[in-house]
This record gives structure tokens, C-alpha cells and sequence, in this order.
């Protein structure tokens, strides 16, 4: 061997060398006097000892092979419900108003509900009547005959899961008619005549 051979081998050895005696990809456990612990790569001290650790397991995939899934599709990805409550959130009664009277409708109301924002045809509105449930059209109206006396209504938008996107605020309001005898007056005998 020359001496520039032998100069590179010892030259290679002392730069590899360093590398040797720090040991790679060792994990320490560490329990603190409060009993937390820590995994760290540090060595913690020279009497630490490595934890053993299970192997990874680890799933090959051919990524030209993998077909194309709704959420690697952004258009295909369906919203959150944060993002439909966000979209919906102006969603509400129409009428009738928050205490309104009607009087003289033959005790039909009409009941309407909506958002700025239209509501798909895949998505469900529960219509609630004095606690009681109807299934409605997304977007629109219902007429409904009423008792006389104090009603109740609100509305639920539920998503094509059928999961509750927004419930609007219930709306309190009176239906009311003329009695018969209401402005009839009364004849009455006179005293005194």
C-alpha cells in the first residue's frame, strides 16, 4: 500500500469514527420526581438504558394505483357541518311574526321558512307546530289550521345525513275570532217606564 492510500483509510476511519460512538435512533424513557413522563432521543444520563420499541408497521401503497376518493376530490368533498351551519345560519321563521294575532283568517295560517342563502333539495326541514313534528319542503310554506288560542312553531334544517344543521328561534304568536254576540247590543227593559 502507498501512503496515499493508507493516509485515506485513516482519514475515513477517524471521520466515521465519531459517528459510531453516538448510537442513532435510541429512545430514553424519563420519569420525573412528579412521576410525568418523557420519551426523548437524548440520553439522559450514562446509566440510561434505550427502551426497546416495537417495529412500525408500515403499508406500501402505489400512489397511480389509488383511485381517486372523495377526499382527494375537493369538489367531491361534502361540507362540515361548521360550514352548513355557517352557510345556514341566518336560516329562520318568516312568518307568522313573534307574537302576531291573527284574526278573521278563518283560523288558516301560513307558515313560512328560509335562508338568503337556498336550501338544497337533499337537505330535510322538520317543521315543529305546538311541539309537534311535519315533515316540509326545504324551501317555502305550509298553510295550517289552528284552534283558537296560543301557538307555537319552529323549524329544524337537517342535512342529507339527516344530521341537525340549525334550529330556528320559536315563534310565539295567537289566533283569534269574532265571537257571535261580540258587538250585538243588548236590548234591555227600561226601569222607570
Amino acid at each position: 500500500m502507498n501512503k496515499g492510500m493508507i493516509r485515506a483509510v485513516l482519514l475515513l476511519v477517524f471521520l466515521l469514527l465519531p459517528l459510531a460512538a453516538f448510537p442513532q435512533g435510541e429512545i430514553y424513557k424519563v420519569v420525573d420526581k412528579d412521576g410525568n413522563v418523557t420519551f426523548t432521543d437524548q440520553r439522559p444520563n450514562s446509566d440510561a438504558k434505550p427502551v426497546d420499541l416495537p417495529p412500525l408497521s408500515v403499508i406500501e401503497t402505489d400512489p397511480i394505483a389509488a383511485p381517486a376518493t372523495a377526499a382527494t376530490d375537493p369538489e367531491a368533498q361534502e361540507p362540515t357541518l361548521r360550514q352548513l351551519r355557517r352557510q345556514f345560519s341566518d336560516f329562520r321563521i318568516n312568518s307568522p311574526q313573534p307574537e302576531e294575532t291573527f284574526w278573521g283568517t278563518a283560523n288558516m295560517v301560513m307558515v313560512s321558512w328560509g335562508s338568503s342563502e337556498p336550501v338544497p333539495q337533499d337537505m330535510k326541514v322538520v317543521l315543529y307546530v305546538d311541539g309537534k313534528s311535519k315533515d316540509v319542503l326545504p324551501s317555502g310554506s305550509t298553510t295550517i289550521q289552528f284552534d283558537r288560542g296560543e301557538h307555537s312553531v319552529y323549524a329544524e334544517l337537517l342535512d342529507n345525513r339527516r344530521r341537525k344543521i340549525i334550529k330556528t328561534e320559536t315563534v310565539t304568536f295567537f289566533v283569534k275570532q269574532h265571537s257571535v254576540g261580540q258587538n250585538a247590543r243588548v236590548n234591555r227593559p227600561r226601569r222607570g217606564n
